[in-house]
């Protein structure tokens, strides 16, 4: 019989709330770096700025939605780079449904699929799809276009394949398309 794992004090007061996961780091002495190394970075950092290449990472600090709030703004700011065309991220019903989904199937597989197997939820959601299409082949779910990208490239096109690629094509075809033995040809934006 398995034996669930006790939960550590110190862990149950981070998971209600009560206390940061992480302490500061602050009481903790830390090697300083190479001074060259500081040097380079820093160097790097600045020709970045400079070239107006650096960026600085926005802190949304509300649920994914048309319109967000950003950290430091008192403003709304429309969110057009968001991949919630539909409005389902914070959808109630949507939420209502992973919440019972987490309470019955627990936070995600803890690996990938191919090292620790499908659940079934996934399979039935998998199969759902196929029949919607009535391909009758199977279908395969992806957790992002990033992962599906670097997988269907890779395992579909080899030396004997060509991919014709705009330039300014997503990172994540950019980087599927790497990742396999095909002929690669870019073009440039809107030539």
């Amino acid at each position: 019989m398995y034996a669930r794992p006790t939960v550590t004090r110190s862990l149950q007061q981070c998971l209600s709330g009560n206390r940061r996961l992480f302490a500061s780091t602050a009481q903790h002495k830390q090697a300083p770096l190479p001074a060259a190394f500081e040097e380079r970075v820093s160097q790097a950092l600045d020709g970045m700025r400079t070239a107006g290449t650096f960026k600085t990472e926005r802190v949304i600090a509300t649920p994914q939605r048309a319109a967000i709030q950003v950290q430091g703004s008192s403003s709304n700011v429309l969110n057009f780079c968001a991949n919630n065309y539909l409005g389902l991220a914070d959808h109630p019903q949507v939420v209502e449904r992973a919440s019972e989904y987490l309470h019955k199937w627990g936070n995600g597989l803890s690996s990938v699929r191919f090292i620790c197997g499908t659940q079934s939820i996934h399979k039935d959601l998998e199969d759902q799809i196929s029949q919607f299409y009535g391909s009758g082949r199977d279908t395969i779910l992806y957790a992002s276009c990033f992962d599906a990208n670097a997988g269907v490239f890779e395992s579909l096109l080899t030396e004997n394949d060509a991919i014709i690629s705009d330039a300014l094509n997503h990172a994540s075809i950019i980087d599927g398309v790497r990742l396999c033995k095909a002929k690669r040809f870019r073009y440039a934006n809107g030539d």
